[in-house]
Order: structure tokens, then C-alpha cells, then sequence
């Protein structure tokens, strides 16, 4: 299981990437959506929304503390892709057998939080301004203002938005680390549609 958490930390962070931190109760199918358009092809749409909705609460108790945000976001996208574990187990011994993925994803967190910065930002004020001003309660009120949030930043998480954040990453990493996402990164989303893949 250790094996499968490690493997399933680069997923989290190309699915952070595609689904920023949108989510809400109304807006879950879009969102997961717009991350199969945007190219992702490891999970499906139906398959992302668990994982959505696992990821909410850390978010809108706290969105400051994006350590735990993403710690807890691991741990929602293993205990929601267990139908996942051969493959994502497959896909890091591979990987790993290319590149050290751990020592890739220390490296990458940084530039790809660095590019994030706007939209979570944006979906940090939006969140604030909504749980200072909305008046439900419990649920509702998360999923009001997550939904709020989701109008917000969806619209910014565009292939362009991806493909920046993709650059960012390939100049930070060496290139045989860069040469180990090109291989194994059509595993998990569709590279073609991203120029940072030519890099």
C-alpha cells in the first residue's frame, strides 16, 4: 500500500492541477469533466467526483493550510481508486524504475504550487467572502460556497493554464526526470494536447 500511496502522489498532483480546488455540490460533474477534457484519462469523470468530495472539507476548514490540503487529497485518491491499485502500482514501480517519483515530486510541488498561486487565491477570497456572508449552515453552507468557489476558478483552469504549469514543472526537473514524465505521462493523460510534453 505504501508503494501505491507513493505512485498515487504524482496523480494527486496532475489532478490537483486539472481540478484546481473546484468542487461543489452542483458543480462536481462539471468539474470532474472539465479535467477528462482537459485531458486526464487515468480516472473518469464518475471516478474523480469521490475524490472531489472526499477533498472538500480540508479546504473550506482551512484553506491556508495547503499541506494538509494536499496530504488529505492523497488520501482521498487512495481510498477512492482502489478499483486503481494494480495499475497505479504498475505505473510507479515503472516510473520509478525510470526516476526516483518521490525525489520528482518534492521537486515539483514547488513550481506547481508557485503557478497555482492565482487561482488559489482567487478560490481562497472567494471562499472567505462566503463563509463571512452566507447565512446556511453545516453542508449547505459548504457546498454553497464551494460552489461559489467553482464559479470562480473553473474558468481559469484552461489548457493554457495546464500547459504553464507543465513548463514550470519541465524547467525545474532534470532532463532525464522530464524524460520519465514524457514516457509514462500518457499512462495517466492525453500529453499530445500540452507543448511542455516537447520540451
Amino acid at each position: 500500500m505504501a508503494n501505491l500511496f507513493r505512485s498515487s502522489s504524482i496523480l494527486a498532483v496532475i489532478s490537483a492541477i486539472f481540478v484546481g480546488l473546484a468542487s461543489g455540490q452542483n458543480n462536481r460533474a462539471k468539474a470532474c469533466q472539465k479535467a477528462i477534457n482537459l485531458g486526464l484519462t487515468f480516472y473518469t469523470a464518475k471516478e474523480l467526483e469521490p475524490i472531489l468530495v472526499c477533498s472538500e472539507v480540508p479546504f473550506y476548514n482551512n484553506p491556508d493550510d495547503v499541506d494538509g490540503i494536499l496530504s488529505n487529497f492523497k488520501k482521498c485518491v487512495i481510498s477512492n481508486s482502489k478499483n486503481k491499485a494494480l495499475v497505479g502500482l504498475s505505473l510507479y514501480n515503472g516510473f520509478n524504475g525510470c526516476t526516483d517519483l518521490m525525489a520528482l515530486v518534492d521537486k515539483g510541488v514547488p513550481p506547481v504550487y508557485n503557478q497555482c498561486k492565482p487561482i488559489i487565491k482567487k478560490a481562497t477570497n472567494v471562499l472567505n467572502k462566503c463563509k463571512a456572508n452566507n447565512q446556511k449552515t453545516g453542508t449547505a453552507k459548504l457546498n454553497a460556497c464551494m460552489n461559489n468557489v467553482y464559479g470562480q476558478i473553473l474558468p481559469m483552469v484552461t489548457k493554457q493554464f495546464v500547459n504553464k504549469v507543465c513548463t514550470a514543472l519541465a524547467k525545474k526537473v532534470t532532463p532525464k526526470e522530464w524524460g520519465c514524465c514524457k514516457k509514462y505521462g500518457p499512462k495517466v493523460m492525453k500529453t499530445e494536447l500540452y507543448s511542455c510534453f516537447n520540451l
